[in-house]
């Protein structure tokens, strides 16, 4: 046989013998492995020492029994913590490891086997579940048998994907004095010294601390890293001994406003629209007009009574006008038929808005503070009692206003929104017009109201300024439905509508100051 001959078939020869650790270690990924002692292994940990061996070999790195329950201990777990898929997903947060594998030894009979269980330390999931029959029957691997197990591990442990945890931080709050409560979204998470655990965000949030008679502090807290923030309250305003810590207060309250006065600027648009089977009645909307009104809370059983929920009972009393102008369309041969300002077919009349609400109400308080009724948490008033609303125009051929007249009932929900000076309410009513009381204004649509009824719904913001004094914010709107009964007359041929209706529905954007006594 020639030389090169020669040369290539030992080549050949080589490459033969090589190839399969080239094959083997292109299927390795090397990872962070936890390898429990193999169970069962009766063999002074042959077994175990095998595997760990040719893991190293196969480019991983390996943590025995004894390192993982040493590193369990430190980090506040238990030892043979493996028993719980959980507890590793759990450990592996504070300790990055890739793997556990679980090996057990197994004999039925004459025959043994190896069990593999293979799984994520990320999340504690089961990834594989390998058997390999064991040749020898007295617990000693062979060279193929640990080739064929690390091959199995090393084909399943390249599919984890590491999990870039996020760190824990921990955010320590104190005060002087010691003991104030800890709030976060209006939930109260302990009382100081107060110590919270989390993992790292990005954000912040806006906690609030309190403490008994003296004013509530909101704090700033990052969630970027850990932190200590310590809060100093100043000395507590010097009030009555039987106070509960707001100004303006009458002795012996709870904390509900004893009385309350408010007025109110609002914007206002109104859109009257309405139809009948004959005849054309008005329809318009006008431009935004001012209303001005008053506002009244007064709890009687504020002062000097002891009982929270008698307390709760009170009156509630509203009332505003506005002066607008209402622009209608009519006939050009009626033009002259009126006491408001023409313009071509259509007529701009002045028109008086006037309302007034007079409710009683309870007030129902739904959370505590300490072993009394917190008048800073949540509230729900349910109120019921008499409404009237009404619009007068000016004489004129068309259209002479609407007047409501009756009674509603609803209810209002109000929450504090971070800070106890702070508050949010909603509310919503049903009005029911039972009378009349000017039905010939309306006796050009029909000769009678069959039925008229209307919704209010609303929401305000409320802030304390300063000792009692607030500014509040909101928006109501009204909607009113009237159905006319009989004929009436629209003009002077006497276009008789039947059947006719009429909707109301005005917005208001309501501005106020106001002054809360306690």
């Amino acid at each position: 046989m020639k030389p090169f001959n020669l040369l290539a078939y030992a080549t050949f020869i080589v490459f033969l013998w090589i190839a399969p650790i080239f094959a083997f270690a292109q299927d390795t990924v090397g990872r962070l492995i936890d390898l429990p002692n193999v169970e069962n292994d009766d063999t002074s940990l042959s077994m175990t020492h095998a595997i760990t061996e040719a893991l190293g070999n196969a480019g991983h790195v390996t943590f025995s029994e004894s390192e993982m329950n040493s590193t369990a201990i430190n980090s506040g777990m238990s030892a043979g913590y493996w028993s719980s898929n959980e507890n590793i997903a759990k450990l592996n947060e504070k300790i990055r490891h890739d793997a556990l594998i679980k090996l057990s030894y197994q004999k039925k009979g004459k025959k043994a086997s190896i069990v593999v269980t293979i799984i994520n330390a990320y999340t504690g999931e089961v990834m594989a579940e390998l058997e390999r029959s064991l040749k020898k029957k007295k617990g000693k691997l062979t060279k193929d048998d640990t080739k064929a197990i690390v091959k199995g591990i090393n084909k399943v442990t390249a599919d984890i994907v590491p999990i870039e945890y996020a760190t824990e931080i921990v955010i320590k709050i104190t005060s002087t004095p010691p003991g104030a409560s800890v709030i976060r979204e209006g939930v109260t998470l302990g009382v100081t010294p107060y110590e919270y655990k989390t993992k790292s965000k990005d954000g912040t949030e806006n906690w609030v601390i309190t403490y008994p008679n003296r004013e509530a502090i909101m704090k700033v807290i990052s969630f970027v890293e850990s932190g200590s923030y310590d809060i100093v309250f100043p000395e507590p305003v010097d009030l009555p001994s039987d106070e509960t810590g707001r100004y303006g207060a009458v002795k012996g309250g709870t904390g509900r406003p004893i009385f309350l006065l408010g007025f109110n600027v609002s914007p206002t648009i109104r859109s009257l629209d309405s139809s009948a089977k004959l005849g054309k009645p008005t329809s318009y909307t006008t431009q935004v007009f001012p209303v001005y009104s008053f506002d009244l809370d007064f709890f009687p059983f504020g002062i000097g009574v002891k009982n929270d929920y008698l307390q709760g009972l009170g009156l509630t009393a509203s009332f505003g006008f506005g002066l607008l102008s209402s622009d209608m369309r009519i006939e050009k041969e009626l033009s002259t038929q009126h006491a408001c300002k023409a313009k071509g077919d259509v007529i701009s009349c002045d028109t008086t808005y006037m309302r007034f609400n007079a409710d009683l109400v309870y007030r129902l308080l739904l959370q505590k503070r300490g072993d009394k009724l917190n008048p800073d948490g949540l509230a729900l008033d349910f109120f019921a009692g008499f409404m009237m609303a009404r619009y007068t125009i000016k004489t004129n051929p068309t259209y002479l206003g609407h007047d409501y007249t009756g009674v509603n009932a609803g209810l209002r929900f109000s929450t504090p929104l971070g800070l106890r000076q702070f508050r949010m309410d909603i509310g919503a009513a049903a009005d029911i017009s039972i009378k009349q009381p000017q039905i010939q204004k309306l006796a050009k649509w029909g000769s009678m109201v069959k039925s008229s009824w209307g919704l209010t719904v609303d929401a305000h913001f409320k802030y304390d300024i300063y000792k009692g004094f607030f500014a509040r914010a909101g928006y109501a709107l009204t909607y009113m439905n009237t159905q006319f009964g009989g004929t009436g007359c629209l003009d002077k041929q006497c276009t008789a509508p039947s059947n006719a209706k009429s909707t109301d529905l005005y917005h208001e954007i309501q501005l106020g100051l106001g002054y809360m006594l306690y």
